[in-house]
């Protein structure tokens, strides 16, 4: 039997892995913003290259979320003002939670479509995005976003690992019920090596090489609102 406070090699791996591992940006709402309080879990997977930090190996550029997710939105209460969603996903395993904030521009700027700008950050990364989408129909739209960030390395001796990235996703109401599908991709560097001249303590750093992630997944909230009642 372990010892209380002790945890097997295996476990402790898993944790030093997830912590090495930056996270793709969690965006857990459409382009159009919906007024009220969502919370939910969200659930992906990830294929794409790996690369090695520290002791650790099959790290991905960027990792798929796993876990719950709150968020609030206030939506346009006219044509003319903007929108707005805060929210925030923590992680089951990985250490860091990731918060959200979107600004949807006023929709008489943007129509048919709505469009909108955002962040996502965490303890180890930031990344901004653009987005745009549209109803299918009165319970689903369809949303594409983009953007640039960078996530910190897992130690003093790497370089910051950026990236291009893309999502794209189909959000389904039923009620109360949200249903969120997604792909992401992403597109980068990973961390590169920093050495110091133990002569002149300069330091030089590598450019880390060229890498690529894919996700796929779902999420599934509990809105405040019921959509048969817009």
């Amino acid at each position: 039997m372990q010892r209380l406070g002790t945890r097997s090699p295996r476990v402790g791996a898993l944790i030093v892995l997830a912590g090495a591992c930056g996270c793709f940006p969690a965006v857990m709402h459409g382009a159009h913003v919906e007024d009220g309080w969502i919370a939910g879990v969200t659930a992906a997977s990830t294929s794409g290259d790996t690369h090695t930090e520290g002791d650790e190996g099959g790290i991905y550029l960027r990792q798929a979320m796993i876990g719950p997710f709150v968020g609030y939105g206030s939506a346009s209460s006219s044509p003319a003002q903007p929108g707005y969603y805060i929210g925030a996903v923590v992680p089951v395993v990985f250490p860091f939670a990731q918060i959200d904030a979107y600004l949807e521009l006023p929709p008489a700027l943007t129509r048919p479509v709505s469009t909108g700008v955002g962040f996502t950050a965490s303890a180890e990364s930031v990344h901004g995005y653009a987005m745009f989408g549209a109803d299918f129909d009165r319970t689903t739209s369809w949303y594409v976003a983009g953007g640039y960030g960078s996530r910190q390395a897992s130690d003093d001796y790497r370089t910051p690992s950026p990236v291009w990235f893309g999502n794209a996703g189909i959000v389904k109401a039923y009620g109360y019920l949200r249903t969120q599908l997604f792909v992401e991709y992403a597109a980068g560097r990973i961390p590169g090596s920093c050495f110091d001249d133990p002569v002149t303590s300069a330091r030089t750093c590598d450019q880390g090489r060229r890498g690529r992630a894919f996700s796929a997944g779902i999420s599934l909230g509990r809105q405040q609102h019921n959509a048969g009642n817009r």
